[in-house]
């Protein structure tokens, strides 16, 4: 099994320190800050408190003040404690993708968020495979395709979602020799990643270009897609 700090992080719920791990890794050396905002809305493990914008670039500050500043006193995301078990973590993580949408797209994105973060097909552990977070964006494309109405209020995070999937799986597909799959990844990452952008969501915005700025977000030293 592949030890990336996401594995590590995920070795940690089964040991009952879920949300305790940290990403000591490149991306804390080369860009100063850890966790980066990208991946405390994405991957819905680091909880909010861990996030200081005064370790952030001066240009990537704004963002990370506004995201924290639009988080209400009594939003779930608030809650430090960790899960009590593998269980408990994946209910974690299901509250805190739903809570993100709600922060990012508003209180009107409440119910269809809760309903995709309930039925989303997290892994606990994607084991260096592209197959697992292909799975997650593919199902997030389904679920626009059958429900094309009930989805506008949260396309711009599905969108957001699906990048941070495609960008996942391109660096598992650079890291498995997968020839035939990493260039279509990165295709589809760009297209996710501008289709986002094109809502002019301010924080959608911002969080797509700290996601774009991150040296990898799964597995270390594949590339940019």
């Amino acid at each position: 099994m592949i030890k990336t700090p996401l594995t590590r992080c995920f070795f940690g719920l089964f040991l009952g320190i879920a949300l305790s791990c940290l990403w000591a890794g490149k991306i804390a050396a080369e860009q100063g800050y850890d966790p980066s905002l990208s991946e405390v809305v994405l991957f819905d493990i680091r909880p909010i408190h861990e996030l200081d914008p005064t370790q952030y670039p001066e240009q990537g500050r704004p963002c990370v003040v506004a995201y924290l500043a639009a988080i209400s006193p009594a939003s779930p995301l608030r809650k430090h404690q960790p899960p009590a078990g593998v269980e408990d973590a994946a209910k974690v993580r299901r509250r805190n993708m739903a809570e993100q949408m709600i922060v990012i797209l508003g209180n009107d994105a409440r119910k269809e968020a809760e309903l995709f973060a309930s039925a989303l097909p997290l892994s606990a552990e994607w084991e260096g495979m592209s197959e697992m977070p292909l799975d997650e964006a593919n199902f997030a494309d389904n679920w626009m395709n059958k429900r094309p109405e009930t989805s506008v209020p949260i396309a711009p995070f599905l969108y957001l979602f699906k990048a941070h999937r495609y960008r996942a799986g391109f660096e598992a597909a650079k890291f498995g020799h997968e020839k035939g799959l990493w260039p279509i990844l990165a295709k589809r990452y760009h297209e996710s990643f501008d289709k986002a952008k094109s809502y002019g969501n301010s924080l959608i915005l911002c969080i797509a270009d700290d996601l774009d700025a991150q040296p990898y977000v799964y597995l270390e030293g594949q590339g940019r897609p």
